[in-house]
């Protein structure tokens, strides 16, 4: 199932993945001083970030792991023409499906997990 999502990492147009979910979490420290009251250190409070799956050939499994291994990606969210600088990591194993690698043309299909986090 598709979910519209039109994302671009780096000029690199992306599928729309099969499961999408975004955020903007505080980054944050909570710490409990002696006498037991919660003491937090803010650093910023809107901290986007998203978690995405995508179903993919050998060779965009390919091209994800190596935006994985880069120090800083630009992700495009729906067509947006703000970028959001941050960094993009694998968020698990990336899966065969099973039977994929007699597909024509490609080292089989795969789900590829990534999560992106805004700097």
């Amino acid at each position: 199932m598709a979910l519209g999502r039109y994302i671009k990492i780096n000029d690199e147009v992306m599928p729309n993945p099969t499961s999408f979910s975004d955020n903007y979490p505080p980054d944050e420290s909570v710490y409990t001083s002696e006498s037991g009251k919660r003491m937090t250190q803010i650093r910023r409070l809107d901290r986007y970030t998203f978690s995405a799956s995508f179903d993919c050939s050998s060779r965009l499994k390919e091209k994800l792991e190596t935006l994985c291994k880069t120090a800083e990606v630009t992700v495009y969210i729906d067509g947006s023409q703000t970028g959001i600088k941050g960094t993009l990591r694998k968020a698990g194993d990336s899966s065969l499906v099973e039977g994929s690698e007699h597909t024509t043309g490609t080292q089989g299909l795969w789900t590829v997990p990534v999560v992106f986090e805004g700097d």
